[in-house]
């Protein structure tokens, strides 16, 4: 599966390539950036000679030394070499001044690298050349995430739960391009349900222990028209994660749903629980990064449901909500559905970003507290 994914993401820098030519630089960027986040995955996988050659592939094919450093610069950030792509960004911005994504790649570089105040620089530059769009805006909050929520992000946190738990039965609904379907450990039967990505063909990672069972539908329609017991051979999962569509009602379906499948002791973590704006969290997307309402069902499962161990870790870029001691014959939820989503549609986000941790029970990012408190197999 790993080579037919490697071909794929040949095709996919191929195509990359030929809007370059063409002028347009943005939808170029879009597929390059895809393709060399998952080429370092499988890097260090271990297949170097076949990454190697594609990044070498895009760095031949430039048509000028600014772009041969701005391109050696972005491969340099997708492999997690920060300072490296910073001073390459920089480099290609004095030979060549007027290129904005040379501005957003340095910015980028530097808000890793905790030079905020450089970052800012980067951007309002950038703001000059491209000032009829919301590139800075993003940015500046991009800044703010790492500042209020530092240390590893959510990629990283999942790996952990799947190293504390080693499930047997991991269940995904969400897929973005797949990274997160990828971290199932050996031993681990991994289920994603989407009804875009729910397809290897729309997918750039798989999981080197094999291919997860993959499900081109809406959450509803995979709980509908599938026996989720028969799906996973088994009575029980023990890790889900819902990463969906990001509207509270829907994210509150998808924890009803999958708490009749769980154990006491199995985990749903749920992602976008702690927007670092209000204005991400709108129900009607305006931003480019954009985690909807989901944050509501945090205040919602603790009013209602008291009896469920819950807390938020303050993550970046928007929180993961961590929810245990389930009971899969609950129906508190589900009977109270329509009044439950009529009210808490009715919550407002709160504007101070202390208040929304508040609201949200975002706690400790203490890995050794986390995994005592949520990753305990009851006996």
């Amino acid at each position: 599966m790993i080579p037919y994914m490697l071909a794929k993401l040949e095709t996919q820098i191929l195509r990359s390539m030929a809007f370059q030519k063409e002028g347009d630089y943005s939808a170029a960027l879009d597929g390059y950036e895809q393709a060399f986040d998952a080429l370092y995955f499988y890097e260090r996988l271990g297949y170097k000679q076949e990454t190697d050659s594609l990044w070498r592939q895009v760095l031949e094919v430039q048509t000028s030394p600014a772009l041969v450093l701005f391109f050696h610069g972005l491969i340099q950030y997708h492999r997690r070499h920060y300072r490296s792509a910073a001073e390459a960004a920089s480099s290609a911005i004095l030979l060549n001044p007027d290129a904005a994504f040379q501005y957003f790649l340095l910015a980028r570089a530097l808000t890793v690298l905790e030079d905020y105040s450089g970052a800012q620089v980067a951007y309002e530059l950038l703001h000059a050349i491209v000032p009829n769009t919301t590139i800075k805006q993003e940015g500046l909050l991009s800044i703010e995430c790492e500042q209020e929520m530092p240390g590893c992000d959510y990629y990283a946190w999942l790996q952990c739960f799947h190293e504390w738990l080693k499930p047997a039965i991991y269940v995904e609904i969400g897929l973005g391009g797949g990274r997160s379907l990828s971290l199932a450990g050996p031993g681990t039967k991994a289920i994603g349900i989407d009804p875009f990505q729910g397809d290897w063909a729309k997918l750039n990672f798989v999981c080197p222990h094999g291919p997860a069972t993959l499900f081109p539908l809406t959450s509803d329609d995979f709980f509908e028209h599938y026996d989720m017991r028969a799906v996973m051979e088994r009575e029980s999962f023990d890790l889900g994660f819902i990463d969906g569509l990001h509207l509270f009602e829907q994210v509150l379906k998808d924890f009803i749903n999958l708490e009749r499948y769980a154990r006491k002791d199995s985990v749903i973590l749920i992602h976008d629980c702690l927007p670092i704006v209000p204005i991400i969290a709108e129900r009607e997307r305006c931003t480019n990064f954009w985690t909807g309402d989901v944050w509501r069902i945090i205040p919602c499962l603790k009013a209602f449901r008291p009896d469920l161990k819950l807390m938020t870790i303050p993550t970046k870029p928007s929180g993961l909500g961590v929810v245990t001691n389930l009971d899969a014959t609950s129906t508190v939820l589900s009977d109270n559905y329509d009044d439950i989503v009529s009210y808490y549609l009715a919550l407002r986000c709160p504007e101070n970003f202390a208040q929304r941790r508040g609201v949200c029970s975002a706690g400790s990012t203490d890995k050794e507290y986390i995994k005592e408190q949520f990753c305990r197999k009851q006996e």
